[in-house]
């Protein structure tokens, strides 16, 4: 336990220091709102040569126009039913040539994270930039109720996540609070054209 520890913090001193040396961070955009596939929505084409597949035993794949597979999820819970995927394309400014989508899956009437991918596309070929078990080194603890989402807002990309609760007095569902239990921004580096990871204060 404590060599991992040792590890994860030689990880997060690492990315902080190159954090902290980018001068200057590209601005991050949403395009459009998240598509979420679930239940009866299994099939949908985010642009016109990319179709999102849900397999619904858990798993998802994205296909270009030509029908050949290009990139596949699943949930790191191991669900196999009731799997949601929320997707949504981001643009980095001056990296016009880029393409890229975040991912996140859900089980379960609260969303429940199961997963979180960042992918980009250039020149037909894909990659993975971050995913789930990236966060870890970051403090984010997969396998445990949360709340995952992202927020773009002025050019900063921010990963936020949060836990339900009742609050003293509650007896319903409908009663219960959320609090935040880590929060990270995503920079896209000029210099190196990759995103790092920089972990924010809570509150």
């Amino acid at each position: 336990m404590r060599v991992r520890r040792l590890a994860a913090g030689l990880i997060l001193g690492i990315w902080l220091t190159a954090v902290a040396a980018v001068a200057s961070a590209a601005a991050i955009e949403a395009v459009g709102k998240h598509t979420f596939l679930y239940l009866d929505k299994k099939e949908v084409w985010l642009t016109e040569d990319v179709r999102a597949v849900d397999k619904k035993d858990g798993t998802m794949f994205l296909y270009d126009r030509n029908g050949t597979q290009k990139m596949g999820f699943r949930n790191v819970d191991d669900a196999r039913g009731f799997v949601g995927f929320y997707i949504r394309e981001l643009k980095v400014e001056g990296e016009d040539a880029i393409r890229f989508w975040e991912i996140f899956a859900t089980v379960g009437a609260h969303d429940k994270n199961c997963g979180y991918w960042l992918i980009a596309e250039e020149n037909g070929q894909w990659r993975f930039e971050f995913t789930i078990e990236d966060l870890v080194a970051f403090g984010y603890t997969p396998l445990e109720w949360h709340l995952l989402r992202s927020n773009v807002t002025d050019g900063r990309y921010i990963l936020t996540s949060s836990y339900e609760y009742l609050p003293e007095g509650a007896q319903f569902g409908y009663e219960r609070k959320f609090a935040e239990d880590w929060k990270a921004e995503l920079v896209w580096s000029e210099k190196t054209r990759s995103f790092l990871i920089n972990p924010l204060p809570l509150g």
